[in-house]
């Protein structure tokens, strides 16, 4: 198996495409790793494994409740590297989501119908960083992403998914949440809005480790405790720097809004 797979992913989904090939044989066309693993940030008990698995015919419906037991059974077995994907036809790989009519999505060991895994962000991982574990080299598939239709996705995603998030946390109450709760939101609002800041910045795509790594040379000097803490916290590190619950929530709101006025401001 490729050698940017670490080794106990390379366990993982030995197991998994030996399951799938003796429970639903000569159907998985090509198995292929975007996200943490293709961009060389995968930590170890905390990254998932993000896939696009390509099958050459429709899923039946008993071949979906094959899929859901199999990953059910490996999310049991391998609870702390969970499978994180997406199953789709040969014809759908790197169509736009409104030209795929279905796709069966799998988080943490459960299936449904869901069509989140198809935008830009995934084709464009997959055609430049992508690793191919089973099939065709994923390079050579016949699709490419357009510079501004990945500039056009971010900036619509920072304006819905995290300006709404920007709202849920304003209401945030410190003196209630737990310190673990106020990591995770931390950990995920940082690190996930400066990914999405970088991208705009270089039309391109790194870890969100990497990413807030080049945020604090190019945001002000008030935002580098939060993110140095969003580093430490998503590298697993105990080390923090800020003073109080109600300064990380503080700092993350600033950050967050910060972002979200610059990078309208630079794309307006």
């Amino acid at each position: 198996m490729n050698s940017r797979v670490p080794t106990q992913v390379q366990k993982i989904l030995n197991e998994y495409i030996t399951l799938f090939q003796n429970k639903i044989p000569n159907t998985l066309e090509g198995f292929y790793l975007h996200g943490s693993i293709a961009l060389n940030a995968y930590i170890n008990g905390s990254s998932d494994i993000d896939f696009i698995a390509v099958v050459n015919r429709s899923l039946t419906e008993e071949d979906v409740k094959v899929i859901s037991n199999l990953h059910k059974e490996l999310n049991q077995k391998y609870k702390d590297t969970g499978m994180d994907g997406s199953y789709l036809l040969v014809a759908d790989v790197g169509k736009k989501q409104s030209e795929v009519k279905s796709c069966l999505k799998v988080n943490e060991g459960k299936t449904r119908w869901d069509k989140d895994d198809i935008n830009p962000i995934t084709w464009w991982i997959l055609k430049n960083k992508g690793i191919t574990i089973l099939g065709q080299d994923v390079a050579t598939y016949s699709f490419s992403v357009d510079e501004r239709v990945l500039d056009d996705y971010v900036l619509e995603n920072m304006n819905s998914y995290w300006s709404n998030r920007l709202k849920k946390i304003k209401k945030y109450k410190a003196f209630l949440i737990p310190n673990k709760l106020v990591d995770l939101e931390v950990e995920w609002s940082i690190t996930g809005l400066l990914r999405q800041f970088y991208t705009l910045q270089k039309h391109d795509i790194v870890s969100k480790v990497d990413a807030c790594k080049y945020a604090i040379h190019h945001l002000p000097d008030e935002f580098h405790n939060i993110i140095n803490e969003a580093i430490s916290i998503r590298e697993g590190s105990n080390i923090r720097y800020c003073n109080s619950k109600k300064q990380r929530i503080d700092d993350t709101i600033q950050c967050m809004a910060y972002i979200l006025e610059h990078c309208n401001s630079v794309k307006n």
